[in-house]
């Protein structure tokens, strides 16, 4: 059986502090905005880019967990603007006009939209929240609060550390395999083992409802990329912060 996964695609655009990656299986959603900054660029600058103004970002106090915060047109009336930010790892946003935000620097950004309702999602996830389940249970607040139908989500996954280089100890790979049932299959073997992110994320997300043909990942390795990515790891923990951005635009 042919899959119908799309392969992993990345486009670089921009430059200076404006240069950011984007994925194709977002890129195809008309007025939707979506950027991953990379090394040297700036998010505010990025997303007016893309937009072609400015556009209010709000973020989340991360925690590595599985904590979804959801902020609509009330939440925002409320509070006369912006809400106060919160602590959590999965940032939900309904309707236009304000960008939904992660921080990430190896760690795997998500970015999930619902063109029906006009939802979006900007989703962090360590090997913790992977652990914890945030894709899940982003997909299921997008269902459950927002009235999103999992099956007709697009979501686009980032750079992050891959499977070439994400080695850990038995403790994490025991921590995957004990949160969900396959996440054998997103561990390599060898002297250490390495963990897939990006594909035990998808997993999750299948799992949630989400088809194989409506989710994409950028392919790209933070820590083989250090002319263009963050890595923590390779930067001993003196590395900046990349975002993973995503709105409404109208």
């Amino acid at each position: 059986m042919t899959s119908t996964r799309p392969a992993d695609a990345a486009t670089l655009r921009g430059s200076g502090p404006t240069r950011r990656i984007e994925v194709p299986i977002l890129a195809a959603v008309p007025g939707l905005l979506h950027v991953f900054t990379v090394k040297g660029s700036d998010p505010r600058a990025a997303i007016a880019e893309a937009a072609g103004r400015e556009v209010p970002l709000l973020t989340l106090r991360q925690v590595h967990g599985a904590k979804v915060r959801l902020v609509d047109r009330s939440a925002r009336a409320a509070a006369g603007g912006l809400p106060a930010r919160e602590e959590g790892d999965a940032l939900i946003v309904s309707g236009p006009d304000v960008a939904a935000g992660v921080w990430v620097a190896d760690c795997l950004p998500i970015l999930i939209c619902d063109e029906r309702t006009r939802t979006v999602a900007a989703v962090h996830a360590g090997w913790r929240g992977t652990v914890a389940g945030v894709v899940g249970a982003a997909i299921a607040a997008m269902r459950a609060r927002c009235g999103a139908n999992p099956s007709q989500l697009r979501l686009a996954m980032g750079p992050a550390i891959g499977p070439c280089c994400f080695e850990v100890g038995d403790e994490v790979v025991e921590a995957l395999v004990g949160a969900f049932p396959d996440a054998a299959a997103c561990v390599v073997g060898g002297r250490r083992s390495r963990v897939d992110l990006a594909e035990a994320n998808r997993r999750q997300a299948r799992a949630a409802g989400v088809p194989d043909e409506a989710m994409q990942a950028a392919g790209l390795c933070t820590l083989c990329r250090p002319d263009l990515l963050e890595s923590y790891r390779r930067e001993r923990g003196a590395a900046g912060r990349m975002a993973g951005i995503i709105a409404w635009k109208e």
